[in-house]
């Protein structure tokens, strides 16, 4: 006798073995196996991965609020494959999802929920209200924008249910979201919802193994006389779609490079929230109900898909399992799905055609591009968007935030005191500015008494784009694309010959005129001599409005400030939008 098979009697004898796998090999398949059963296998194949990938991304994994991002940002970033784990576990909740959706229909196709297999289908809708339930608390867990926002929205749409506030309050661990949160999502999601789903997979197995297979209504009783054991002949089956369910996971997930991360959460930011995409649906829904009908959205609607799924046992009243005969029952369930389907896609075209949020959504992926790259760094301890610290031009922004927004704005769109600073001294603002210097975004606002606009009847465009070129001709390699100098050249005579505009502004180095010296207009060292003393010749002498701050601030204070003003320029050339300015 080999030592494998004294060792397989030995636990025969303490554990009885042998009788487990009889057991399980010999289950009966009635009608033969065959591919419409391998949706629940699958999914327990789902749970058990998301299981082992969850282990191993918690042992990376700091639970607080300060922690939380700079983790998964190390863990996404600087951890070999640390990319690929992530983003085989986050999109194993999406195939859960859908796989779970297909079991659903599956299931209600054969009727496999009628007499006398109720407690079947109530235990497995239970896990499917599980399974929702761990893709909600994991998507905060990042502490990311995106999973910040989106779970504010889904926690929102609970605490509008009457007695939800409640259970909201108490699963964020107050009345706003902190630190309790990212605890209480995690042992929500690491512990309480692991539990409760195997304690009803347990016992949907055990009923599924009481009552065995529903074969499909279809078959004749000669193929229903047929009968398969479940090992070898179902298990090649369950083992064939794990197989292809694990392969497109590994695809996908190697073609998105694993999962979004956004920058760390800002309770302060007006980030585009969406939910993610199983819960677009609801999401769609409310927009249809508000005010008084609100809860037609987050009540009535839900409520009365819940009931019908949970009496969906009852409402089939029809003789046999033949689809044909129970056409009522699937319909409903026909128009529930495509329902979903329905406000998903609209939720997604309409997002697509919206340009403000396709703005907003470019500007919070390229911060959070930022974010991931100074993390590389460290993050300090204070944690999330202390990692922004790591920006050189972090400080400007803060100094700007203190200095100058509550002239020019927060993301320099202008002010009632101040002209807007967004793309400043490019062609466009300059086009902008010549045209009407006394519109709002200039100073159309303020006391400044500037100079007449030139409309195009007084100034043709191509007359005004070849000043304009030859205003930005001075600023050398700090203009993109570089000037046009046949164009500027064209500017320069119209600018001394025909409309005379030296004898205001000057545009040679140090020379003097009742206007700004214009030469390197919006450069670096420009905007630095301009926020240094407004009031000298070069700029706006005694009719500058703006306080100097050259003895206020320090000569690196002025530089850094000039330099974010400036690139405000280039990143809206690369973006094609004003670049915003945080606080």
């Amino acid at each position: 006798m080999s030592r494998a098979r004294r060792i397989l009697d030995w636990l025969d004898e303490r554990a009885g073995i042998y009788a487990l796998w009889d057991h399980a090999a010999n289950e009966p398949v009635p009608g033969g196996a065959r591919l419409s059963y391998v949706f629940g296998s699958v999914l327990v194949y789902l749970f058990m991965q998301q299981v082992v990938l969850g282990i191993v991304l918690a042992s990376y994994y700091s639970p607080s609020a300060t922690d939380a991002w700079a983790s998964v940002a190390y863990l996404q970033d600087q951890v070999r494959a640390g990319w690929f784990l992530r983003g085989l576990h986050s999109h194993g909740a999406s195939a859960m999802v859908v796989v779970m959706v297909l079991h659903v229909g599956q299931v209600a196709w054969f009727g496999a929920y009628r007499k006398p297999r109720e407690l079947n289908w109530w235990t497995g809708l239970a896990m499917g209200g599980l399974v929702l339930a761990f893709a909600l608390t994991g998507y905060l867990l990042p502490w990311d924008q995106k999973g910040y926002w989106a779970t504010q929205v889904a926690t929102g749409i609970m605490g509008s249910v009457p007695g939800g506030e409640p259970l909201r309050i108490l699963l964020q661990g107050g009345h706003e979201y902190g630190n309790l949160t990212v605890t209480r999502f995690f042992a929500v999601h690491v512990f309480v919802l692991p539990i409760l789903l195997v304690l009803l997979l347990v016992a949907h197995v055990a009923l599924f193994r009481r009552h065995g297979v529903t074969p499909p209504a279809s078959l004749s009783d000669e193929e229903l006389a047929r009968t398969d054991r479940f090992i070898p002949h179902q298990i090649f089956y369950d083992v064939l779609a794990m197989a292809v369910c694990g392969g497109v996971l590994v695809g996908w997930t190697v073609h998105t490079h694993g999962a979004e991360l956004f920058a760390p959460a800002q309770p302060a930011s007006n980030f585009p929230a969406r939910p993610e995409w199983y819960f677009l649906p609801l999401f769609q829904l409310l927009k249809y109900f508000e005010g008084p009908l609100v809860l037609v959205g987050t009540v009535v609607i839900p409520g009365a898909v819940g009931v019908f799924l949970f009496a969906l046992p009852f409402l089939d009243r029809a003789q046999s399992r033949r689809p044909r005969e129970r056409m009522p029952v699937l319909a409903g369930m026909g128009a529930l799905l495509a329902g979903t389907i329905a406000l998903g896609v609209a939720a997604k075209v309409e997002d697509a055609g919206d340009e403000a949020f396709q703005k907003a959504l470019a500007e919070a992926e390229a911060e959070a591009e930022r974010a991931r790259e100074l993390a590389r760094d460290g993050v300090l301890p204070e944690g999330g968007e202390a990692v922004f610290r790591n920006d050189p031009a972090y400080a400007a922004r803060i100094l700007y935030g203190e200095r100058c927004a509550g002239c020019h704005g927060k993301y320099m769109e202008g002010g009632d005191e101040a002209p807007a600073l967004e793309d400043f001294g490019s062609r466009a603002w300059l086009t902008r500015f010549v045209r009407n210097p006394k519109a709002p975004e200039f100073f159309g606002n303020t006391d400044h008494d500037t100079m007449d606009p030139y409309p195009p009847e007084d100034l043709p465009d191509d007359q005004l784009a070849a000043v304009v070129e030859y205003i930005v001709s001075t600023m050398g390699d700090e203009i993109d694309p570089p000037a046009d100098p046949a164009l500027a050249a064209r500017g320069k005579a119209l600018w001394e010959d025909e409309l005379e505009c030296n004898s205001c502004h000057e545009i040679e180095p140090g020379a003097e005129g009742d206007g700004p010296n214009l030469y390197g207009h919006g450069t670096v060292a420009w905007i630095a001599g301009l926020i240094r003393n407004p009031a000298a010749p070069a700029y706006f002498g005694e009719e500058a409005e703006m306080p100097a701050f050259g003895e206020k601030l320090s000569d690196d204070e002025i530089l850094s400030l000039a330099r974010l003003v400036a690139g405000s320029r280039r990143a809206a050339a690369a973006a094609g939008a004003p670049a915003p300015v945080d606080e």
